[in-house]
């Protein structure tokens, strides 16, 4: 019975070790001090935008995924844009997302994407996604 206890004891230390140490880095989208904005796309969307501070970069990353089960004419890049509060363009990339064909099939519904960028936008700007040629 005591030796259930300590496994259990032991697995919720263990547990509680591992989340602290894997929580600090926070999605500076839910803070507020970001916003994200897309553009329509007719075939695909954006899930799980995070934006976040890492090395002294800003990454944008998230998955691009299928709306559909076609797999035409899907643009080939992510456009991410960090924009100021009127609008105007700070810094602009395009990347590819991985893996590189998307189907209809289950687990080729949705792909990954990064970008890096050099410096961390200021305060109250918009983080723009589109999916380009």
């Amino acid at each position: 019975m005591i030796n259930h206890i300590l496994k259990a004891l032991m697995i919720l230390m263990v547990s509680t070790l591992f989340l602290n140490g894997c929580a600090t880095t926070q999605n500076l989208l839910t803070t507020g001090n970001y916003s994200k904005q897309t553009v329509p796309n007719p075939q695909t969307f954006f899930k799980q935008i995070w934006a976040v501070e890492d090395d002294g970069k800003f990454r944008v990353s998230g998955k691009l995924r299928l709306k559909k089960t076609s797999r035409f004419h899907i643009p080939n890049y992510i456009e991410v844009a960090l924009l100021d509060q009127k609008g105007v363009e700070i810094e602009t990339q395009k990347v590819l997302y991985y893996p590189r064909v998307l189907t209809g099939r289950r687990k080729k519904r949705e792909a990954r994407f990064s970008a890096y960028f050099s410096k961390t936008p200021p305060s109250g700007s918009i983080i723009q996604l589109s999916n380009v040629n």
